[in-house]
């Protein structure tokens, strides 16, 4: 039986036999108080004992000492991969070895070009602990290196997906603001980027408007953003669909040549937002249309008509049209 169910135990034992006996005999249940008394104040004494006769003792352990590179001048950057921390195996009196993992020092690393000692750097910096021994750094070795530091306005660019609820839609692009971040960085590693992504995001069941904070994907080491975060805005609006029969017409048409379609006409279907659906009632926003170039290349004697918006005042969403083709009949001036 492990020690704290034995503790456990005898707890269980003196309150069941305390509440058996306190309206039977007071003093057995005064008896059975001071025990547990005089047990509790003997537990704390031995743990305190355990305590100041163990951590008196040598201990061998591994703490992650932060690295920090300092003395960097403003126009120059460390370009090579340095960890953030270090892992040191110390062994040492187990009262200083508290001291240190509960408050880590920081090793500073001055910047120079070429391999760095860390366990140098260690020793000298970890001396004010002179019971302390640093048996082993991980890495051992560092390499600093430096660049010339650089700047850079690339756009922003939107991950942001929106799954919307049936029937709803972008009344336009989301805006992104702003829509350019700075990056600072070496300038070897800025020549290739050419823009920069907002974080992944999904949105799901959009139905209204959207206004919110979208974080940066994060920079790798060596490179940093301004700002990190962006504004995104979604409108959003409910469509209806609607549809429109368009005549079809014949673009670069040859001087004196006719050209006649069989059906002369298509029915366009398109969405239109529910608020503008009165409105554009009546209207006719598409033009349809075949260059008279796809039917000189053309052998089949049938034809796709092009469908082009002509209304900029609305906004609409082509969905379909029928016929998707056309028969068409070349008049030849005699």
């Amino acid at each position: 039986m492990k020690f704290f169910d034995v503790i456990s135990d005898r707890f269980r034992s003196f309150f069941s036999s305390g509440s058996k006996s306190r309206t039977d005999d007071p003093d057995t249940y005064a008896e059975n108080r001071e025990k547990i008394v005089a047990f509790s104040i003997a537990l704390i004494i031995s743990l305190c004992l355990w305590f100041i006769v163990n951590l008196s003792r040598d201990f061998n352990v591994s703490i992650e000492i932060p690295i920090q590179i300092a003395n960097v001048p403003n126009d120059e950057i460390v370009s090579s991969d340095v960890p953030e921390s270090a892992m040191v195996n110390l062994s040492g009196e187990g009262w200083n070895i508290i001291s240190v993992y509960n408050n880590p020092p920081r090793v500073l690393l001055t910047v120079q070009d070429g391999s760095v000692n860390l366990a140098d750097q260690m020793r000298n910096q970890i001396s004010a602990f002179s019971d302390l021994n640093i048996i082993q750094v991980q890495p051992t070795q560092l390499t600093v290196e430096t660049e010339r530091k650089a700047t850079k306005v690339i756009p922003v660019i939107n991950n942001v997906r929106l799954n919307m609820q049936e029937q709803f839609g972008l009344m336009a692009q989301p805006l992104i603001t702003p829509d350019s971040v700075t990056i600072s960085g070496a300038e070897s590693k800025l020549q290739d980027i050419t823009q920069w992504q907002t974080a992944e995001v999904v949105i799901n069941n959009v139905n209204s408007d959207i206004q919110r904070t979208v974080e940066l994907q994060e920079p790798e080491f060596g490179l940093s953003l301004s700002p990190n975060v962006v504004s995104f805005e979604a409108q959003i609006t409910e469509f209806t669909e609607a549809e429109v029969r368009v005549p079809i017409r014949t673009r670069n048409l040859p001087s004196g040549m006719a050209v006649t379609y069989n059906p002369s006409s298509v029915m366009v279907r398109f969405d239109v937002p529910l608020d503008q659906y009165s409105v554009i009632q009546g209207a006719r926003p598409f033009r349809a249309y075949v260059d008279y170039s796809v039917i000189e290349e053309d052998s089949s004697g049938r034809v796709s008509p092009e469908i082009e918006v002509v209304e900029t005042d609305y906004f609409i969403r082509l969905r379909s049209f029928q016929p998707p083709r056309v028969a068409y009949f070349r008049i030849v001036p005699e």
